[in-house]
This record gives C-alpha cells, sequence and structure tokens, in this order.
C-alpha cells in the first residue's frame, strides 16, 4: 500500500491546517499467496473536490478486513490515517483496524539488510534498484513524491486539455503502481534470500 500527498501552505478544505498532509491517490497491490501476481487496486482524484472522503471509502472497499499491510515507512501512512480518521469520522473505527495491520518493509530493510548500490540510503528509490535491478524510477515521468505532488497540482488545478490531463493522470498512476508493485517484488526478493 502507498499514499500520495500534498501539504499546501493555504489550508484547501475544511478541518485542515497549514502544511497538512491532503491525500489524493492511493495504490494497493493485493497479493493473495506468496508467490501469486498481485491484484492492482488504485485511486486517483482527477478534480479539485475535497478527495478525503472517497479516498479513505474506496481504500477500505479494497483492502478488506484481513490480512497484512505491507507499507515502506509506517509512520507516514499510519499518520495519513490517523489524520483522515479526525476529518473523515465515520470511518474512525475501519481506520483503526488498518493501523493495526501495517507492517513496515523499510524497517525490516533497515534491520536486515544491506548493499553498497543503496549508497547509504534507505529509501525505496535506492533499495529497489539495488535489490531488484530489473526495476527502477529513471526514465518515469513522475519518479518521486514531490514530482507526483507537482504533477497533481497541475491535473486539478490547472487548464489543461484532455490530451494533457489524460498524460499527466496516467503518469501519476504509473509511479504510484511502480511503488506498491515495487514492494511486493521487494517481499519476493527476500523470501527467497531467507530460503
Amino acid at each position: 500500500m502507498d499514499f500520495e500527498t500534498v501539504n499546501p501552505a493555504i489550508p484547501r478544505f475544511s478541518g485542515m491546517r497549514p502544511f497538512d498532509q491532503l491525500p489524493f491517490q492511493w495504490s494497493v497491490d493485493v497479493q493473495r499467496e506468496p508467490r501469486s501476481e498481485p491484484e492492482h487496486h488504485e485511486f486517483l482524484a482527477t478534480d479539485g473536490r475535497d478527495p478525503r472522503s472517497e479516498f479513505i471509502s474506496s481504500l477500505c472497499d479494497a483492502l478488506g478486513e484481513s490480512g497484512n499491510l505491507v507499507v515502506y515507512n509506517q509512520q507516514f501512512e499510519s499518520q495519513r490515517l490517523s489524520d483522515l480518521a479526525v476529518w473523515v469520522p465515520e470511518f474512525a473505527a475501519r481506520i483503526k483496524k488498518l493501523q493495526r495491520r501495517l507492517w513496515d518493509l523499510l524497517a525490516v530493510v533497515r534491520n536486515h539488510v544491506y548493499h553498497p548500490a543503496f549508497g547509504g540510503s534507505y529509501s525505496l528509490k535506492a533499495v529497489l534498484p539495488a535489490l531488484v535491478p530489473e526495476m527502477t524510477y529513471e526514465g518515469m515521468a513522475v519518479g518521486n513524491g514531490k514530482e507526483a505532488g507537482l504533477a497533481w497540482e497541475s491535473l486539478v488545478r490547472g487548464n489543461l486539455d484532455q490530451s494533457e490531463r489524460d498524460r499527466i493522470k496516467n503518469e501519476l498512476l504509473a509511479y504510484c503502481g511502480q511503488d506498491t508493485l515495487a514492494l511486493v517484488r521487494l517481499l519476493g526478493k527476500l523470501r527467497l534470500a531467507s530460503a
């Protein structure tokens, strides 16, 4: 599971404070068996309306009631879920259940894996190409969270024609989808290494 957010200086919607993280996109790859191909699910807000309610509603639907939720930096996703519990209180009980299911792959990598190609960084962008060389963010039109936020801002606030909107939407979906597929591939690599 992966979230993308922006943190506007001027609060955009009710209940927000300056620089609150506003979630606008999520990606989830559901893997039912350890070596099975994942089922991909995604959400991207594509207009200027408040995305928070639809974000959490669609996420809860995709995640179901059981199974670990693998993330890369549990603190970030857990805090975004806590924010959503305040903003969309009718989901607070479901959000608490989701938070109990979070499992942090970053902590596993940081505590048990090292590769010189990490270059001293444990970010997903450094770890992925070192351990799963066939996957990289190089050459992607949106290749990091900051670029995702800027692309989303142009999507929802820009005066774009439909082909430009479609291009940006596809680039955002590809980037966030790459993050969750990266987690699936890293888990597979670590399972093989521990076998």
